[in-house]
């Protein structure tokens, strides 16, 4: 495949060998609506790293080069063993692009559909304290970035992923974050994240703090807890709708009026993370952390 006819098809997808600053692509590992994901060798220090490639054609008008470029930077300075380290970043003609550390193993999304599909009935379900394990390295690397100034606003389980052999839990794409100034009066309403796990106030477009990632990390540990999200099958902008008007039924039921043999002390952590309205949520991620050592 020519370098051009990969650019010009509706599913962009760049040629192996294609270089990007000092990465060389080697092979599509994932992709998205507005671009992929490559593994890729990087010259000089001979190692394999994973490199997110954002078409420019893709993006909305209020990422800019210098925005898309700020938020690389300010993710490559966050360091923390549960968030993915960001090695560089650059800009091309056609697309922009940041080097990360490549991590084997799936994210956490895919883990959980393997996980559901084991043969054996009782190793489907997840351990509370499997899940207590993984709440709080996640909670760690929010307090991290969040005391660095950054929000995630797509913490997802596609977002998160799970180094099986280490244990390690550790949250990406924290390079597409919007750090907490903006240039533009207008960004303030640009909504970023996914209509399952986002927040109220972040469905409305209004100012956002941690508390928008601590929800949709509620999200995360509520499917994580019953096996499944428990939402209604809706379109996206009506799920948006529910979330941004506080919507009390935005969710089915709560852990224990779902599956009675869940603890109540688990039960009230999830609701307290998950109150529509985040003044009544955990103050920070410090905060849900010490609530979690009390909830199991």
């Amino acid at each position: 495949m020519t370098r051009s006819n990969a650019l010009n098809g509706p599913n962009i997808v760049l040629p192996s060998g294609d270089r990007l600053g000092p990465f060389t692509l080697l092979k599509l590992i994932g992709k998205g609506s507005m671009g992929a994901v490559y593994l890729a060798w990087q010259e000089g220090l001979s190692r394999q790293v994973a490199v997110k490639v954002l078409m420019k054609d893709r993006f909305d008008q209020l990422i800019t080069a210098e925005r898309f470029l700020q938020e690389a930077e300010t993710a490559a300075n966050l360091n923390h063993p549960n968030i993915v380290t960001v090695f560089g970043q650059g800009e091309r003609e056609d697309c922009f692009w940041f080097a990360m550390q490549f991590i084997e193993g799936p994210s956490l999304a895919e883990w959980l559909r393997r996980r559901s599909k084991h043969p054996i009935p009782s190793k489907r379900p997840i351990l509370l304290a499997e899940i207590r394990d993984l709440a709080r390295q996640l909670l760690e690397a929010l307090a991290h970035g969040h005391a660095s100034g950054v929000i995630h606003r797509d913490i997802k389980p596609e977002n998160i992923l799970w180094a099986g052999s280490t244990g390690r839990a550790i949250i990406t794409d924290f390079g597409l974050a919007c750090v907490n100034y903006f240039s533009h009066e207008v960004e303030k309403h640009f909504i970023l994240g996914s209509p399952l796990y986002v927040s109220p106030e972040q469905a409305r477009g209004d100012d956002l703090d941690g508390r928008a990632d601590l929800f949709s990390l509620g999200c995360v540990l509520l499917e994580l807890t019953l096996g499944y999200l428990p939402v209604r099958v809706e379109r996206p902008e009506k799920i948006f709708r529910t979330r941004a008007s506080e919507d009390p039924r935005m969710f089915t039921g709560m852990p224990r009026s779902l599956n009675p043999l869940i603890p109540e002390t688990w039960d009230n952590f999830l609701r307290k993370a998950l109150a529509p309205a985040r003044s009544l949520r955990y103050r920070d991620a410090n905060e849900m952390i010490e609530a979690l050592s009390r909830a199991l």
